[in-house]
């Protein structure tokens, strides 16, 4: 009777957890997407980096902070270019988002493009350039453009690679156009980019 009444209890207090969980869900999950976002105030540095990928809203939002004077340049590494590149079928995203910052009003020259051997192909690989890059560009002061759910994980990337260089690096949080971070689980891109982001954060914590 005693054995029955303690798993009686323990079944009731699961059920009250697994309850408390699902009607709390949507807390927890906007505060998983949150989690993701450590972006600072804009403010005036030297200059403005911005990461490769998501076309639809990085380098126009590169432009305009750079049009608001809150940095001379703007940098980005070369990236590699895919078999497709190769063959001449389509261009090389860093082309790509170089015309978009030119169309968005950003002077050719006023760009830099950072090399990088093969091109690179992740986030580590752009820090590594830019560590390179600032050898013979040096900088004090650095602000990294990337989408919202990538500022932390580009944060420990980039801080880690110009550890004791004495730049001071913020981070610009890029808006997803296709989702509201708030409610990201409610959307495919959401849902994937949150995923994809959690393995990729673990995946760096322990392959460097």
């Amino acid at each position: 009777m005693q054995n029955r009444r303690r798993w009686l209890l323990a079944l009731a207090a699961l059920l009250a957890a697994g309850g408390a969980l699902w009607l709390g869900r949507g807390r927890i999950l906007a505060a998983a997407g949150a989690l993701l976002v450590d972006a600072d105030a804009p403010q005036r540095v030297d200059l403005i980096l911005l990461l490769n990928g998501d076309l639809d809203t990085r380098p126009a939002a590169a432009a305009a902070l750079w049009k608001r004077g809150l940095a001379p340049r703007i940098a980005i590494a070369r990236s590699e270019s895919s078999r497709a590149v190769q063959m001449g079928l389509v261009p090389n995203v860093t082309d790509l988002a170089l015309e978009m910052l030119r169309r968005e009003g950003v002077p050719r020259e006023e760009i830099d493009e950072m090399p990088f051997p093969g091109g690179v192909t992740s986030t580590r690989d752009e820090a590594v350039a830019l560590r390179a890059w600032l050898r013979q560009h040096p900088a004090r002061s650095l602000l990294v453009v990337t989408n919202a759910i990538h500022t932390r994980r580009a944060r420990w990337i980039i801080s880690r690679e110009l550890r004791g260089a004495g730049i001071r690096i913020l981070f610009f949080a890029v808006p997803d156009r296709r989702y509201r971070l708030e409610r990201w689980w409610d959307n495919e891109h959401g849902f994937l980019g949150v995923y994809n982001e959690y393995l990729k954060l673990v995946y760096y914590r322990l392959r460097y």
